[in-house]
């Protein structure tokens, strides 16, 4: 079985709670002396099996890591690991999923070998608003409920208003447009660094 390492948390001296997405399930399993491998670490793929008992959770077994060349790069193994800590928060109370999550950390993997860290998850964020249906028309202010125009205020969650009406950075609607449209490279520098921040709230 394969997945993704989504969040690790210690209990007792080294024992590890692993939690990993995989294709169909979120597992939250037991590794004894977890800490003391590096294997078992937010956002690495791993292959690994599962020692089932009735009485207790699930135990770890044998994870081996399935590793990227761009994971020797220290930048962009911490927005990896931003993101799936934020996608972790986002699933907590999920234990069955879709494929896509899966198919959605694998596209992401891929697209760190060669893109900018942060364009390439941003680009991520843009699919997965668009699969859970909450992406923004972009068409009307959330506070005054009028038509919005060239320059908006983005919120957490993408809500949207006028300059006047909302506080925070000013984005180009028809940038905003597009990058919900999966065309991110339209996406100035400044954006892209407004976006992460506003992604840092909370997916």
């Amino acid at each position: 079985m394969q997945g993704y390492i989504l969040h690790t948390l210690r209990v007792r001296e080294e024992d590890l709670l692993v939690r990993i997405l995989t294709q169909s399930q979120l597992y939250t399993l037991y590794r004894f002396y977890g800490a003391r491998h590096s294997v078992v670490h937010l956002g690495h793929k791993i292959d690994f099996s599962i020692e089932q008992d009735l009485r207790e959770i699930g135990k770890l077994r044998e994870p081996i890591h399935l590793g990227f060349v761009w994971e020797r790069d220290s930048h962009k193994r911490y927005f990896w690991q931003q993101y799936l800590n934020l996608l972790n928060a986002h699933l907590r109370d999920i234990s069955d999923l879709d494929s896509f999550y899966f198919e959605h950390l694998e596209e992401g993997a891929k697209r760190l070998n060669k893109e900018n860290p942060k364009r390439a998850i941003l680009n991520l964020y843009a699919q997965l608003l668009h699969f859970e249906g909450r992406g923004n028309t972009l068409q009307t202010c959330l506070i005054c409920e009028q038509p919005l125009q060239e320059e908006i205020v983005l919120g957490r969650g993408l809500v949207c208003g006028h300059k006047s009406c909302m506080q925070g950075a000013l984005f180009n609607q028809a940038h905003i447009a597009k990058w919900l449209n999966f065309q991110g490279e339209f996406l100035e520098e400044s954006e892209v660094d407004n976006l992460w921040n506003l992604l840092m709230q909370g997916i």
